[in-house]
């Protein structure tokens, strides 16, 4: 009967852990010359270079920003960056890993043991705690998003009006999973205030964040 208490008490905590929100969290920096809030303008996505261009995964991203753009209220244009009011580029990269070491304490234990014919289980509070260190490996990942005057771009004088950067620490170091969070993070509040860093969290849905568990148990499958 007490080991059936202790099992059940073990697995309650761990499935406490497993449906535990995770979240993609970023320090986002924007400077802009934009209104309060563009509407009516029209936006073309652009590549950086001829590799980017190519890529499956850019044009993956692209549709991604094409959305939120869009669902602000701005026009995707059909005449290319020079001919739209806005030029949109993308930039990301991943810095990685370094060890992260966090310290933890507990004062409160519980166990079981047994001795001869009897088991025993008891609960007892440690005043010099228990403590103990975690090391994990970390991520960064940066996210550069600009927006540009259409007519200017191209030209040797760009004209900005637009810089947002992301930066998000994580145990993943891939940015395909947590790409679309980031953006979610850039465009919040979007175009916010000019020359100001806040940390945003978004949450990973659940769905999600099962299915990427199930198929890598791993560490990396951490936000």
């Amino acid at each position: 009967m007490i080991r059936s208490v202790i099992f059940a008490a073990i697995a309650a905590l761990t499935l406490s852990a497993c449906v535990s929100p995770r979240y993609v969290t970023s320090d986002v920096t924007r400077f802009h010359t934009l209104p309060a809030t563009p509407s009516g303008q029209t936006f073309a996505i652009t590549a950086l270079d001829k590799e980017q261009e190519q890529s499956l995964e850019y044009k993956q991203y692209a549709d991604m920003l094409n959305a939120k753009l869009t669902a602000m209220g701005l026009k995707q244009s059909t005449g290319g960056p020079s001919k739209a009011d806005f030029a949109v580029t993308l930039k990301f990269s991943v810095e990685g890993p370094s060890p992260d070491v966090r310290s933890h304490t507990s004062s409160v234990s519980i166990g079981y043991g047994f001795g001869g014919p009897r088991w025993g289980f008891g609960g007892a509070y440690d005043p010099l705690y228990d403590s103990y260190a975690n090391t994990q490996q970390v991520y960064v990942r940066r996210v550069e998003l600009n927006m540009y005057k259409g007519a200017s771009y191209g030209t040797p004088a760009p004209e900005r009006v637009f810089e947002g950067r992301a930066l998000s620490e994580g145990l993943n170091g891939q940015i395909v999973p947590v790409m679309p969070y980031i953006l979610d993070a850039i465009f919040r509040d979007f175009p916010g205030a000019s020359g100001s860093t806040k940390t945003v969290r978004v949450e990973v849905p659940r769905d999600v964040d099962a299915a990427a568990t199930a198929s890598s148990p791993s560490s990396r499958s951490s936000y």
